[in-house]
């Protein structure tokens, strides 16, 4: 598997700077094309009136939001230019409620989407949104991180044998066989029995078929969540990588990630690669 395409979304100029540490160098590794939106919101809503509102005002904000994406547009563009890799930047502009959409679209075209942690002090109250867009309506792995993750010597795989982390353990196999170690960590397993396999012993044959070191980790959920044993398994073996399927419900045909999905991106301590 080829990472021929890395798309990112920018959406201020510290998003720029995570760009050139984290998403530039990971195509210039695996020799993708970068692809960078960057986004301008236009705060207006057709079809609704504020009292005391005038056409001019509504025209102010979305030359406001042109301005802006142009403006990150031509940064990016002049921030990558003498950085050796082939890449696309465009200017978008959006209304809030038509941003997951235009992140959907895009996102199901790329081989990645690599962004900043969303809920980072500081990140824009959309910043979630996009992830959720990437993940769920472009179907697309998502690489959460806020410098360059090299290649992972040591990861961690979330495995619950659900169609969710069979997904992201395809999308994840370019890092397993360059990692020194990968841990298959399931929390609670069922018992064996003459209908069930030994937990993980199918992953860990798939992941060692495509040149991985895996190694199958029991472990007991002696804390609150999931998401805890996780990261203490995580801080505990010093993994440079979490690997684990991204959970979610819809709510008004809108994207809702899951409890166990936000409590990592929250609390997480390394990169996370989700997919859905």
């Amino acid at each position: 598997m080829r990472f021929a395409t890395v798309l990112t979304v920018v959406k201020n100029h510290q998003d720029i700077e995570t760009m050139l540490k984290t998403a530039l160098p990971f195509a210039r590794r695996h020799g993708s094309h970068l692809e960078v939106i960057c986004v301008g919101i236009d705060a207006t809503q057709p079809g609704f009136y504020f009292a005391g509102a005038t056409s001019l005002i509504y025209e102010d904000s979305r030359l406001e939001a042109v301005e802006h994406a142009q403006t990150l547009q031509s940064e990016a563009s002049k921030a990558l230019q003498t950085q050796g890799v082939l890449f696309d930047v465009q200017a978008a502009v959006v209304q809030p409620g038509a941003l997951s959409d235009m992140v959907a679209e895009r996102s199901q075209f790329a081989d990645i989407v690599i962004l900043p942690p969303p809920y980072a002090p500081g990140r824009p109250t959309h910043a979630p949104t996009v992830v959720e867009a990437a993940l769920f309506g472009g179907r697309a792995p998502v690489l959460i991180a806020s410098d360059d993750i090299g290649q992972p010597e040591r990861i961690v795989l979330g495995w619950n044998q659900s169609r969710e982390a069979v997904s992201a353990a395809r999308h994840a196999l370019p890092f397993f066989a360059g990692a020194k170690r990968t841990d298959v960590l399931i929390v609670d397993p069922a018992r064996h029995s003459a209908t069930q396999d030994d937990p993980g012993s199918n992953i860990a044959r798939m992941l060692a078929r495509h040149g991985a070191n895996p190694s199958v980790v029991l472990d007991v959920q002696t804390l609150p969540r999931v998401s805890d044993t996780l990261t203490r398994h995580v801080v505990d073996t010093k993994a440079n990588l979490l690997v684990m399927g991204a959970y979610g419900h819809s709510r008004l045909r809108e994207a809702v990630l899951g409890g166990a999905t936000r409590r990592m991106l929250e609390q997480s301590e390394v990169p996370l690669l989700l997919a859905h």
